[in-house]
């Protein structure tokens, strides 16, 4: 039993770093990589939150000239207290298009890799 154990914990392991050590675009590229499930880094432009306490993270530019967005939606409850404007950010996720620019929507703290 403890040996399924352990296989199973190394297994999700192994899936899991792989996930996240996937190919990794610049947010100004991320319009060509829609569909793709991937690692987007870009420098921190505006960060917006809206009435619903939705928030929206603009890259390299302000909306509506932002190229990129990484949305993170109310009731995920994901701390962003660290993502300042000016920071350089690499998220993870699918891209997505969102009204004509790519976007990646953050479920879980994870796909935040970093901020700098």
């Amino acid at each position: 039993m403890k040996r399924i154990i352990v296989l199973v914990f190394l297994f999700a392991l192994l899936v899991s770093v792989s996930a996240y050590s996937q190919e990794q675009v610049s947010s100004k590229d991320a319009k060509d990589n829609i569909g793709k499930t991937i690692q987007v880094k870009g420098k921190v432009a505006a960060i917006f939150v809206s009435q619903k306490g939705n928030t929206f993270i603009n890259f390299d530019e302000k909306s509506p000239n932002n190229t990129f967005t990484a949305a993170i939606f109310s009731d995920t409850n994901i701390d962003i207290s660290k993502i300042k404007e000016g920071s350089i950010l690499t998220v993870y996720g699918e891209i997505k298009e969102y009204k004509g620019k790519p976007e990646i929507v953050i479920t879980t703290p994870e796909q935040i890799i970093s901020v700098e």
